[in-house]
């Protein structure tokens, strides 16, 4: 439930976005790009959408802006290898944390929850 943008600042990462929105045309699509240091990409993730990274290189480093603070309550998360999806990545991981590592499949009934109140209500 937040917009982010996203940009490596120093190395590469891969990075994912996943639409995850019911009403969307796209609803279950993935896209990926390469941000790096030199190529000086930038990933919009819009509301809605799940987002993943790995990095490419040892010395990575991403800064990124969100547009809503953080809410552990309503925080959801899809495998980085969930077969709904296919999400191709370059590599396989080599390390994923224990709350990454432990997202269940995609279920529309944990993943999909009422929208989230708005903070200043």
């Amino acid at each position: 439930a937040e917009t982010k943008l996203v940009r490596c600042i120093r190395g590469a990462l891969w990075d994912v976005i996943l639409d995850l929105r019911p009403a969307s045309p796209t609803f279950g699509q993935w896209f990926g790009a390469e941000l790096s240091a030199e190529n000086r990409r930038m990933m919009y993730v819009p509301k809605g959408f799940a987002h993943g990274l790995m990095t490419l290189t040892e010395d990575a480093e991403a800064f990124y802006l969100v547009d809503e603070f953080y809410s552990p309550e309503y925080e959801r998360g899809v495998r980085w290898n969930d077969p709904r999806f296919g999400i191709r990545w370059p590599a396989e991981p080599v390390v994923i944390s224990d709350k990454d590592r432990g997202h269940p499949d995609f279920d529309p009934a944990f993943h999909l929850p009422a929208v989230v109140p708005a903070l200043d209500a």
